[in-house]
């Protein structure tokens, strides 16, 4: 803040300009004081360190001596050149005050034809009063509950006339740090202190430490609190009071050497006041004023003359320049500050949506919302993710595209670890049983591929047991356990079968299809709820009526919904799993023919020979060709013979006719299953969750349920009043800025 530099000059009429500048951010502190930091001078110090004193010199009249009216709150006063005299008192209630008390607050109002200390004294009781402080005839209140020593409301005291020199300043409480019986508590010595440190932190904000001459200035706890605000030390003036009581010259010495600059690090330095004393109570400013000349003209304080940092009219001047300067540095990004708090405040309200106090108004605002929901549903499922920055800030809300993700998911795991037992001709098959075990238990536990989250609004639509995966089979692979299954059910037949074992082979094959399936479409769900869940709150910010229409109406029907995919799931697995095995597709054979083909390849294997194939001129065919392959001669192959058993013949059939009708119902069951249950159920279809928020739903609901739903309770109307409050005291405030008004 080096633009805020420089010596106090004398004092010199005020540039109509400044007045014009001081008299717009007093305006603005009247209507956005509470919202917007402003620049402002703020001054602090200990108790009883003389702050009062230079009060009455910067503002003009004097305060109460009082102890129980020493200052409880911070007092915003303000001079003003006006042609009309006037003294108004009134009260600034507290931002997060309760309503009732900011209305009875607000009520308190005084009008005084002189400022006296009698007078302010009479005033600082009735404020009192009024902001419920304690006092020695009133320690506490009509329930017997203890009353504040301090409140956090702002007394703000005007004062107009021909001859003021334009001028605000905020006083605050004096720090303390020992409790005063009746009076003052050791949790007022922290209130105190906080109230001091958050008046003094904002960068708009000159802080005039006050601080008695007869201290060191280094010791004092004000100007450390003022480092910790001010870091670089760069908007805080010290003002050094009560010199009179420097008697010692090595006591005196210090405040010269700190006014002439060659100690401290302030850079806007240290100005020093005399203040009127205990027996100088009878005497006016004016007086007051004509001794302080007096003193400073004395030695060793004549020292000071050529700084022009001593005496009350020095320290107005300088402190008046300052503001002036600041408020000039920070007009351009102080409207920056009031447009965003107008639009932000603007949005807020048009979130709001207008205001509900019939069904009409309440059916629009809750069709609206459903309209702003279908939106962001359609675009989640079209992978629009354009159209809503939610997208971009949680990727965990595009919700097809984390659906397309475990559907693969699903796939992959159904192709690899779907089945029992490997077949033959596999990668990785045959397995020894404890292979097998593991190869389970390390790749086939869905619930860490699908992603899930906790939702008590979903326990009851997932049953724990279907995520139970089933132990491998202890009998070996897969032919071990097809010889197993034929020894237990064959009858009087040539080498054939019962389509029954196929059934059964079928089942026990398939049986992890149920764990793996499920849990993938407890996924799906999962995924869905959030979506619905956050779309909601992103939509309607109403926290009531967002909870009135979710446990009201929406979760039974979102339930509802979840519970026909996962019936229709279960349906397609009794399908698929409990019926007669049966299929049209010419697939089934083709893979069949591929399996017995395969078979005879192996057999050929084992009794041909490798060698040179003749030339068709030795089949009587013109060509020299030779190809390098398996030669079987025709006497071979007319004594070409699997050489096994019945039942071994029998038991490869089998296998061939289970591992080709398994891949093509495989194959059947993923597709239908994310085509029916998904895509239909949960995604696309008529009774989708994330169809059931929608205007046919708004409209069927009665007067009675619109008002439990969108009704506005008390602390929404508030709010809406209070928006509306803002926006109007932002508007004016850019107008105010603009010389508009």
């Amino acid at each position: 803040m080096g633009s805020i530099e420089g010596n106090a000059a004398s004092k010199k009429q005020a540039h109509p300009g400044n007045l014009s500048i001081l008299t717009k951010v007093d305006r603005l502190r009247e209507l956005i004081g509470a919202k917007v930091a402003l620049p402002q001078l703020v001054v602090v110090g200990d108790q009883s360190s003389g702050k009062s004193s230079v009060l009455e010199g910067l503002t003009g009249f004097g305060f109460p001596r009082d102890a129980e009216l020493c200052t409880r709150y911070a007092t915003q006063i303000t001079c003003r050149r006006e042609v009309e005299k006037s003294i108004s008192v009134s009260i600034i209630p507290h931002a997060d005050a309760a309503q009732d008390e900011q209305e009875r607050v607000k009520k308190f109002h005084r009008e005084l034809k002189d400022m006296t200390p009698e007078s302010l004294a009479q005033v600082f009781r009735e404020a009192n009063e009024t902001m419920g402080i304690r006092s020695s005839t009133k320690p506490a209140d009509s329930d017997g509950s203890p009353l504040p020593a301090f409140s956090e409301h702002i007394l703000k005291i005007e004062k107009l006339g021909p001859e003021e020199y334009h001028f605000t300043v905020i006083d605050v409480p004096g720090i303390f740090r020992k409790e005063t019986e009746g009076i003052t508590t050791e949790a007022d010595i922290d209130l105190v202190r906080n109230m001091v440190k958050r008046y003094m932190k904002d960068t708009r904000t000159i802080i005039l430490a006050i601080i008695p001459s007869n201290v060191d200035p280094a010791t004092q706890e004000i100007l450390k609190l003022a480092k910790n605000a001010d870091p670089t030390m760069t908007r805080t003036m010290a003002v050094l009071t009560k010199p009179d009581l420097a008697i010692e010259r090595t006591m005196q010495q210090i405040p010269i050497d700190h006014v002439k600059g060659t100690r401290g690090n302030l850079t806007l330095g240290y100005y020093i006041v005399k203040n009127r004393g205990p027996d100088d109570a009878n005497k006016t400013l004016e007086q007051g004023q004509d001794d302080e000349r007096k003193f400073f003209s004395n030695t060793p304080w004549s020292a000071l003359k050529s700084t022009g940092r001593a005496g009350i009219g020095a320290l107005k001047e300088r402190v008046r320049e300052l503001l002036v300067d600041l408020i000039k540095k920070e007009f351009p990004q102080l409207k920056a500050d009031i447009a965003k708090e107008l639009s932000t405040s603007k949005s807020q309200l048009e979130k709001m949506g207008p205001s509900r106090s019939d069904q009409y108004t309440q059916r629009a605002y809750l069709n609206n919302i459903s309209e702003q929901f279908q939106t962001l549903a359609r675009d989640a499922l079209s992978a629009n993710y354009t159209g809503n920055s939610i997208f971009d800030e949680r990727h965990e809300l595009r919700l097809v595209t984390r659906i397309v993700e475990a559907s693969e998911k699903y796939s992959d795991i159904m192709w690899k670890n779907g089945h029992t037992r490997p077949f033959t001709n596999e990668p990785g098959f045959p397995l020894a049983n404890g292979e097998l075990r593991k190869k389970v238990r390390d790749t086939l536990d869905a619930r860490e591929v699908f992603e899930y989250t906790d939702y008590p609004d979903l326990e009851e639509i997932f049953d724990a047991a279907d995520t139970v995966m089933p132990e491998p089979s202890s009998e070996g692979d897969i032919m071990e356990y097809i010889k197993g299954v034929h020894r237990n059910s064959r009858g009087q037949d040539l080498g054939t079968f019962s389509g029954a074992l196929v059934s059964t082979m079928f089942k026990e094959q398939s049986k992890k299809w149920k764990h793996i399936t499920l849990s993938f479409l407890s996924g799906v769900i999962t995924a869905v709820h959030r979506f619905v869940d956050e779309a909601l709150k992103e939509v309607c910010p109403d926290t009531r009526v967002r909870d009135e229409l979710w446990n009201g109406y929406l979760l039974e029907e979102l339930q509802g919904s979840y519970r026909r995919a996962m019936d229709h799931t279960r349906f397609l697995l009794e399908i698929e799993l409990e019926g007669t095995p049966f299929t049209l597709n010419h697939y089934f054979n083709d893979n069949l023919q591929k399996a017995q083909n395969g078979r005879f390849v192996v057999a050929m294997e084992q009794i041909g020979t490798t060698a040179t194939i003749p030339t068709r001129d030795q089949l009587g065919n013109a060509t020299s060709e030779v190809q390098n392959g398996l030669f079987l001669s025709k006497s071979q192959l007319s004594n070409l013979s699997f050489n096994m058993g019945n039942s071994d013949h029998a038991r490869e059939y089998m296998h061939d006719v289970l591992k080709s009708y398994y891949k093509l119902s495989r194959k059947r069951f993923t597709d239908v299953v994310c085509q029916q249950a998904v895509n239909h159920y949960l995604l696309h279809g008529e009774g989708s969750p994330l169809k059931i928020f929608n205007t046919r739903m708004v409209l069927n609901l009665n007067e009675d349920q619109l008002d439990m739903i969108a009704a506005e309770d008390a602390p929404v109307k508030l709010r809406r009043e209070k928006l509306g409050r803002d926006i109007k005291s932002f508007e004016t405030a850019l107008k105010v800025l603009k010389g508009s008004v």
